[in-house]
């Protein structure tokens, strides 16, 4: 098997919520066959993201670092739940002197370098802009659009919602649509990011288009 390589020491770093988070980007970067050139870190939470952006800019040794978020909340309120993760992450490159743009870029954020401080790259899941959200709502849109199975599943869910015997919130049932539908493929319960290289999902949406491009354009 393979060794992976030690990219602890890597100056381009890419900070994301959770495990999931971290297979789904790198399996996107290989189909994509975009550089491996930046270390993707599991912060095991969004608070914890925000605490290793600010441990980087003390450490002072790094040239470039992306930050994904999550825009879920418990309301459906579109623009509460992205100004919410939006100005978390603002608060902490404002202490560092960064210019901040006044709004979130539908194909991911891009902050220049400063003289002292690396460039940023910004992507609040699941799409920026359209809907509070998160990985899993960016993985549904990867399941092919002639699929049979998904509308299925979601019959289930509804079911389950409708007799009131369903364990997630709402704001979770992608997550719940997801790993159903994932259930059901020929290797059942294949993880998200292997599902991509293995083709259930396909990666060739105008959604992970976008991410991809953000990806390179921050780190190449």
């Amino acid at each position: 098997m393979k060794q992976e390589p030690d990219r602890s020491s890597w100056p381009k770093k890419l900070l994301v919520e959770g495990n999931d988070d971290l297979h789904v980007v790198a399996h996107i970067r290989n189909n994509y066959q975009l550089d491996d050139n930046f270390e993707i870190v599991d912060c095991k939470s969004v608070d914890k993201v925000s605490k290793k952006l600010t441990s980087l800019f003390k450490s002072r040794n790094t040239d470039v670092i992306g930050i994904i978020v999550d825009a879920d909340a418990d309301t459906v309120n579109v623009e509460d739940a992205l100004k919410a993760r939006w100005d978390s992450i603002c608060y902490i490159l404002n202490k560092h002197g960064y210019t901040i743009p006044h709004y979130i870029h539908v194909n991911g954020t891009i902050i220049p370098a400063t003289d002292r401080q690396p460039k940023i790259g910004i992507w609040i899941m699941p799409d920026n802009v359209q809907q509070p959200g998160m990985l899993e709502h960016f993985v549904a849109t990867l399941i092919p659009a002639d699929d049979r199975l998904k509308p299925v599943a979601e019959e289930v869910l509804d079911r389950l919602e409708a007799e009131a015997i369903n364990g997630y919130k709402p704001i979770h049932r992608s997550k719940a649509i997801i790993h159903t539908w994932l259930a059901w493929q020929e290797d059942p319960g294949t993880p998200m990011g292997l599902a991509i290289t293995k083709t259930y999902l396909n990666h060739n949406t105008e959604l992970c288009d976008r991410f991809a491009k953000w990806l390179s354009e921050l780190f190449s």
